[in-house]
């Protein structure tokens, strides 16, 4: 008899756990960003667009019972020929992270879209405050940045960032990934050419 009852709870421990992971699984809402399309999480709120260039803006909400502040993702466009390569974006993505404690993984996939190069940048973050041209930051300790060049078949390079806290950003890494049809399971690492 106690055979059984162990056998039962691990199986009703079994479907709980797979239930929690389908219950995880949020519902998306598509939303264009000149001709690229992502597919975001419901909570993730769309935010007035800062300026010209930014074709798409919202923000990421903290989790419930935690103290971090909204992480932000961001969808740049500068035109078909604009942006700059993907060495100079690395590097420029590379300082706004304080060079002590950084952490930086860089890989290359393909999604329906188009080729995607994906940059994972873990420690201090100088969040850009203001106009850029003033050059103000804001340290931010314990962050994350995930950044994407993403080569889109029709109309040039859209370049896809989400910042804020490590916590919150790594818990919607997937969602970010799933967001432009990115897939971490097929990605590479990425050389320098």
């Amino acid at each position: 008899m106690l055979r059984k009852v162990r056998i039962l709870t691990g199986v009703v421990l079994a479907l709980s756990l797979a239930g929690a992971s389908f219950a995880a699984e949020e519902k998306t809402v598509a939303v264009e960003a000149g001709d690229l399309k992502l597919n975001v999480p419901e909570s993730w709120k769309k935010a007035e667009r800062t300026n010209q260039f930014r074709l798409a803006q919202f923000a990421v909400p903290a989790r419930k019972g935690e103290k971090e502040t909204d992480a932000e993702l961001v969808v740049f466009h500068f035109g078909a020929e604009g942006g700059g390569g993907v060495a100079d974006n690395i590097e420029r993505w590379k300082k706004q992270f304080d060079a002590e404690g950084r952490e930086i993984k860089v890989t290359q996939g393909e999604s329906e879209q188009g080729k995607y190069i994906f940059v994972e940048l873990k420690g201090t973050f100088n969040k850009s405050v203001g106009p850029p041209i003033l050059m103000k930051t804001e340290k931010i300790a314990n962050a994350r940045g995930l950044f994407v060049i993403l080569s889109s078949k029709n109309s040039g390079n859209y370049f896809i960032r989400l910042t804020g806290s490590d916590g919150l950003v790594a818990s919607q890494s997937d969602a970010f990934r799933k967001s432009f049809g990115g897939d971490a399971a097929k990605e590479s690492e990425y050389k320098a050419k």
